[in-house]
């Protein structure tokens, strides 16, 4: 048995499947290949002309096996998936009817062969091998370039040579473009300036090159603030004296002004790692809720619908500063 969770399989049959190649008289790339090495299951999908690999490690180490289920098979197999949530527990296993896939309610049998596959492995390493080198621009289909927009939020890119794919890389996924012949003019980059050169400058002459701009995205924009308030606030918390109780309060504000930062930082972390696509939505719907300045409003919704009782909570903590008052005028009579 291969265990994995619900959505990182979701999660690689999206990434891959729009690289299927949709002629079914080749059996073999007409799906997507299921391989597992013992511990990490890989979902991988070419037409020839784009190749993608994506991966999840296993729960538990298990037993090697490789399967292709076919586009037409994966047209009802992930609608059923999808109605698992994301951290249903999914068992599977290479049978010689299919893929059988175990959830808590029973065991679906996905029918399935074990194709021979083409051979990738050194296409990729190969190609993580390369560096880019000078020579003539390649041109790129981008109708192709639009399948890897399930791939990952962010993708690293580079070409690993003339004539050679362009490599993709994003967490846990790898991918390769082929690129177009082209036979026009302006082949190199030296005469593409030049003939640019009216635009760009006269003279033709290079230029300082640009910063690398910084990863885009409102979970990047949120991971830095928090970093940046965890660390302020681990800082601040030290100037505080302790003599007085306003003093105090500070410390004790800035400490769980860290604490929640830190906290939070590792929990956006950990949802970017689970799904990039779920942690950048929700890191937008969360800034337009903090603009709208009613943050009491929407908790106090959420935590009805919960269960919880926030009118007990707010008059609990209204009798707990009256109790603070009262024992503060106490002590400044006596």
């Amino acid at each position: 048995m291969t265990t994995i969770n619900a959505h990182k399989l979701q999660r690689m049959i999206k990434q891959t499947r729009p690289h299927i190649s949709p002629d079914d008289t080749l059996p073999a790339i007409n799906g997507i290949r299921f391989e597992c090495d013992g511990s990490h299951i890989h979902a991988i999908a070419t037409d020839r002309f784009t190749f993608a690999i994506a991966r999840a490690k296993v729960r538990e180490e298990t037993d090697t096996w490789s399967l292709t289920v076919s586009a037409s098979d994966l047209g009802w197999f992930t609608p059923w998936l999808e109605t698992h949530e994301g951290d249903t527990i999914l068992n599977l296993a290479a049978t010689e009817q299919g893929l059988a896939v175990k959830d808590d309610r029973g065991t679906l049998v996905v029918p399935a062969k074990n194709h021979t596959f083409p051979k990738y492995q050194h296409l990729f390493r190969d190609a993580l091998r390369d560096a880019a080198k000078p020579g003539d621009l390649v041109s790129f289909d981008t109708k192709m370039l639009a399948r890897w927009k399930q791939a990952d939020t962010h993708l690293r890119v580079w070409l690993t040579g003339p004539e050679k794919p362009v490599l993709l890389v994003g967490d846990d996924f790898l991918g390769m473009q082929m690129p177009c012949r082209y036979s026009g003019d302006s082949k190199d980059r030296a005469a593409v300036l030049s003939d640019w050169s009216g635009s760009l400058g006269q003279d033709g002459t290079g230029v300082d090159a640009l910063e690398p701009l910084p990863e885009p995205g409102a979970v990047a924009e949120m991971a830095e603030t928090l970093l940046r308030q965890t660390l302020r606030s681990t800082a601040e918390m030290f100037d505080a004296d302790m003599n007085t109780e306003k003093d105090r309060a500070a410390f004790n504000a800035w400490v769980h002004s860290g604490i929640y930062a830190w906290s939070a930082y590792r929990l956006l972390e950990a949802l970017k790692k689970a799904d990039p696509d779920l942690a950048e939505t929700t890191v937008r719907d969360l800034n337009e809720q903090l603009e709208s300045g009613e943050l009491g409003e929407w908790a106090w919704d959420e935590a009805e619908q919960a269960g919880h009782d926030p009118q007990k909570w707010h008059d609990d903590y209204e009798a707990h500063l009256k109790a603070r008052a009262e024992k503060r005028t106490a002590n400044t009579s006596a």
